[in-house]
């Protein structure tokens, strides 16, 4: 180890040691990493408060950060997304609802309606399948009495 460092011996690593800890010998580089402010969890009503904020006070994304514990990431993209738009619904979180578009006249309906028989058709059959194997399986496995096979030694 002492050659793959270029280290003369172990008294200097122990001089090393003596220096450090006396305060003659600092590090040249940062010994701890910044850790990453990690976001919270935030409502619509407080996304629109904290762009609000941040426009009103000339776009100060740190301070807003600051003040409103969230990452500056988030305070600068949600002002950014309300400057395209111009509309607070930007800001909305639409992450877990149905996207599909709800049927406009009765045909629509019907064959959204028909498509959901047909799925439940499907998954029902494919149940009745399972089950069908699963009773066949079971039948292998029960003891036979003519089964002679089983009984010698």
């Amino acid at each position: 180890m002492l050659n793959r460092y270029q280290i003369r011996s172990l008294s200097q690593i122990h001089q090393w040691i003596v220096r450090y800890n006396s305060g003659q010998l600092s590090v040249a580089y940062a010994t701890r990493k910044r850790a990453r402010k990690v976001g919270r969890k935030v409502t619509f009503e407080e996304k629109r408060q904290i762009t609000q904020w941040t426009i009103d006070h000339e776009y100060n994304y740190q301070a807003a950060a600051e003040k409103f514990n969230v990452s500056y990431q988030q305070v600068y993209s949600w002002v950014r997304k309300y400057q395209r738009t111009h509309d607070w619904e930007s800001l909305q979180d639409n992450r877990g609802r149905h996207k599909g578009k709800t049927p406009t006249n009765e045909v629509e309906r019907l064959r959204q309606e028909v498509r959901q028989l047909k799925a439940k058709a499907k998954e029902r059959e494919v149940q009745i399948a399972f089950a069908k194997k699963l009773v066949e399986i079971h039948n292998r496995e029960v003891e036979q009495p003519d089964d002679i096979k089983r009984f010698r030694k």
